[in-house]
């Protein structure tokens, strides 16, 4: 009787730890990283597309100039999704790495990593910028535009 209650104990909490599951792991990549793809023109070129979820006002005080705008975040609410939509035909055709850019690297840019995903997205396709737009500020502030101080 003892070793049945241990067996079944034991069942019941492996299945509960597999329940819980496993941290997601995302693609990065890092300000030093994108600097090099952007000074051999991989932008222009169509052999990466930059896709910036930052708000308007977060747009307007940093942004790379290739970096298509959506003022998707916060990314709370189904609007703020639908936001993402705009740039969907635009990914979806090309055959281009996606770099996601949002303020610190954290939510703003896993959240639409997570909905491209869902989308039928590749995520091999998707990179996150270590630190968002504030870290690629701070490395390389003259490749950053300005619109307002």
């Amino acid at each position: 009787m003892n070793k049945y209650f241990i067996l079944c104990l034991f069942f019941a909490l492996s299945l509960s730890l597999t329940s819980i599951g496993v941290a997601k792991d995302y693609n990065y990549i890092s300000p030093q990283d994108l600097k090099v793809r952007l000074d051999a023109g991989e932008a222009e070129n169509g052999k990466m597309i930059m896709i910036s979820s930052q708000t308007s006002d977060e747009y307007a005080s940093g942004h790379l100039a290739e970096a298509i705008p959506t003022y998707a975040r916060p990314l709370k609410s189904e609007e703020d999704y639908r936001k993402l939509d705009a740039v969907m035909d635009q990914i979806q055709t090309a055959d281009a790495d996606i770099i996601l850019i949002c303020p610190r690297g954290k939510s703003g840019a896993t959240l639409p990593f997570d909905y491209f995903e869902e989308k039928g997205i590749d995520t091999n396709r998707m990179l996150i910028l270590t630190g968002g737009q504030e870290a690629y500020n701070k490395a390389f502030p003259q490749d950053v535009i300005k619109l307002k101080n």
